[in-house]
């Protein structure tokens, strides 16, 4: 879970830049942004692949690269989450090498060639830990997500169909809570029971001409899975050799779909108000939602997260 985390920090980063960005953009000339923004990548991504190694993998012993299939853990929460991943970082990177003074196109190759990078590397550090393995499923999710932003960076300059996350807390955490959380900033990282992964869609910022949906008006489609207590079932030994049986604990996919809100598109003379609204732009507002399952039941939301 700490790898996950560390992940986000290049993101992160990034777009705390973007705001300062934004409202400055005329501090530095190219030469000076060029300079701090590869330093940034390459500096970011050395630093926290040599924390990660020395807080995580340096613990565990060392073997001969391999790999391990784990297609088909926690219900595939794990691959959405790499694909998240593989998008936000190339999302944010790619913006960073355009405010360099780059053009889109090259800056897209340049922000999804970092985010290849960046976790690829994480992969062979599992691929030489005897607890762990490479994981072709994994490389694909991570380049995939990275793809999928580096072609909207390439063609619109700019993320103009983007993926969110969201999380509420379920009460699985509290069966297991030592593989799912203990508490919340644990259960964010640990628990794929309560995470949920949308893609957004807008036809007009698409560049798709319609009457029907005005700019800040779109749909989302979710996906997310519930009922796991482990990786592949519910049945487990405890840390006291205590057999743990909730096999009766139905595990299932989940598919959503659902209206989502970008109200940054929504005109406003107040500065302020616009910056408020804008969090909606990378943050799912709480909106009615039809869930369907894998186990063939279907559910209404008037709001779900």
């Amino acid at each position: 879970m700490m790898r996950k985390l560390l992940i986000l920090l290049l993101p992160i980063i990034f777009y705390h830049g973007r705001i300062y960005a934004q409202q400055d953009s005329n501090t530095f000339d190219t030469t000076k942004r060029r300079i701090c923004v590869w330093s940034g990548n390459i500096g970011i991504t050395v630093v926290t692949h040599a924390a990660l190694y020395k807080t995580w993998y340096s613990e565990y012993p060392t073997t001969p690269f391999h790999w391990q299939n784990d297609k088909g853990e926690w219900l595939d929460m794990d691959k959405a989450g790499h694909f998240f991943s593989g998008y936000f970082l190339a999302a944010a990177s790619s913006f960073s090498f355009r405010y360099a003074g780059y053009s889109n196109k090259k800056s897209a190759l340049l922000g999804t060639g970092i985010s290849m990078i960046y976790q690829t590397a994480i992969e062979y550090f599992d691929g030489h830990s005897a607890g762990w393995g490479a994981s072709q499923s994994d490389l694909i999710a991570n380049t995939s997500g990275a793809v999928f932003a580096g072609l909207q960076e390439y063609y619109w300059g700019k993320i103009r169909i983007p993926l969110r996350i969201t999380f509420r807390q379920t009460s699985y955490a509290q069966l297991r809570p030592n593989v799912l959380g203990n508490n919340l900033p644990q259960r964010l990282l640990k628990d794929y029971n309560g995470q949920t992964y949308w893609v957004d869609f807008n036809l007009r910022r698409m560049s798709i001409p319609n009457k029907i949906l005005p700019d800040w008006l779109g749909f989302s489609f979710g996906y997310s899975a519930e009922g796991m207590l482990g990786g592949y079932g519910n049945v487990w030994t405890d840390p006291d050799g205590i057999r743990q049986d909730y096999s009766s604990v139905q595990r299932y996919k989940q598919y959503f779909i659902s209206p989502s809100l970008a109200l940054s598109y929504v005109k406003t003379k107040k500065k302020w108000l616009h910056q408020l609204l804008s969090i909606t732009n990378y943050w799912r507002f709480p909106m009615p939602a039809l869930e369907m399952r894998n186990n063939g039941t279907m559910q209404f939301h008037w709001l779900y997260w």
